[in-house]
């Protein structure tokens, strides 16, 4: 291609630099990509809040291969576990917001602040919603060993001493601490509270009848109670699982299990500066992941529904699970762990 001026005949490729940025600008070129057409361009890290084995790291384990489908690039769970959740929120919050590095969202995402005093973030300033993956009950299992068949029966042991009944979560904060506090409130007794790092380590110590209950989701739950290591005494949500069609939800064995009574959900989040074509990009990624039978099906086998949405809708969702927990978690605090 020839420059003609003056009568002089010159390569463009010789053309001083700004006069190609002058060129290119007036004929709608950009130079660069944009944002959304180059990325991803290298693997992209999903942080869970969580050890392996637990409902939000199972959600992303099977959403996680079929978002790599559609982005063309792989996606590596990162289970960074401890202090309620907010040592995962912190790392992903400090990292480069180029959509490469993403927090696993679940409900821990937005209690935390209101436990953990020395939190280092904002989950609503410094974090930008991406999209909810899914949905799931939370149930209540106990050791099948003892004599406790109902939440009633719970409620009258826990009554007559409780000490006597050792109920097991992952940190004050996480879906496992606010589904016993629900319950709790719900009933008015007491038991003696013991921390794990996650569900799966306590979930080996009703097994083995070193702890009385634990409030964990379908995933980690329903195959251990159809195999008898545990025994399951209520679900939360509007449903009965279609696992186990016999066994009651909360509501109607009469307990209202309020902030909890919809069960967990799990989504993405991207730190607050990454450029909304990326997270466009991520959003549509996801939806189309969660359109594939085959993931609909793996997440059904382990009693979650798949959800999808706009970025607004989960964003809408969260500011009011955080303004709801802000007001249900005054007064407590927590300590890293």
């Amino acid at each position: 291609m020839i420059s003609q001026s003056n009568g002089i005949s010159r390569p463009l490729s010789r053309l001083p630099l700004l006069g190609i940025a002058a060129l290119t600008a007036a004929f709608g070129i950009t130079p660069h990509a944009s944002a959304d057409e180059a990325y991803p361009s290298r693997t992209i890290t999903l942080v869970v809040a969580f050890p392996p084995g637990g409902p939000p790291d199972v959600v992303a384990r099977i959403i996680g291969p079929a978002i790599a489908r559609a982005l063309g690039k792989p996606v590596v769970v990162e289970n960074r576990p401890g202090a309620s959740a907010s040592i995962a929120g912190a790392s992903v919050a400090r990292a480069e917001p180029d959509g490469h590095t993403l927090l696993s969202a679940d409900l821990s995402f937005v209690v935390s602040p209101y436990v953990v005093p020395t939190i280092t973030y904002d989950p609503m300033k410094d974090f930008k919603p991406v999209v909810l993956m899914a949905r799931t009950g939370l149930t209540m299992v106990i050791d099948p060993k003892t004599s406790i068949a109902t939440p009633q029966d719970l409620v009258a042991a826990a009554r007559k001493d409780p000490s006597s009944i050792k109920a097991a979560h992952t940190g004050i904060g996480t879906p496992p601490h606010l589904g016993l506090m629900s319950f709790l409130g719900a009933t008015g007794v007491e038991v003696l509270q013991v921390p794990y790092k996650g569900a799966a380590m306590a979930i080996q110590d009703i097994v083995a009848g070193h702890i009385t209950l634990l409030c964990t989701g379908p995933s980690t739950s329903v195959e251990l109670t159809k195999a008898g290591k545990v025994r399951m005494l209520g679900v939360t949500g509007s449903k009965r699982l279609a696992e186990l069609p016999d066994m009651p939800t909360f509501a109607e064995s009469g307990i209202d299990m309020g902030g909890m009574k919809d069960g967990q959900y799990f989504g993405i989040a991207a730190p607050s500066a990454t450029p909304d074509a990326v997270v466009g990009k991520l959003n549509a990624a996801v939806n189309k992941a969660l359109e594939d039978p085959h993931i609909r099906e793996q997440l059904e086998k382990v009693a979650f529904e798949s959800v999808g949405g706009t970025a607004a809708e989960f964003a809408s969702m969260l500011k009011a699970q955080s303004a709801y927990w802000k007001s249900a978690m005054a007064g407590v605090t927590a300590s890293a762990k």
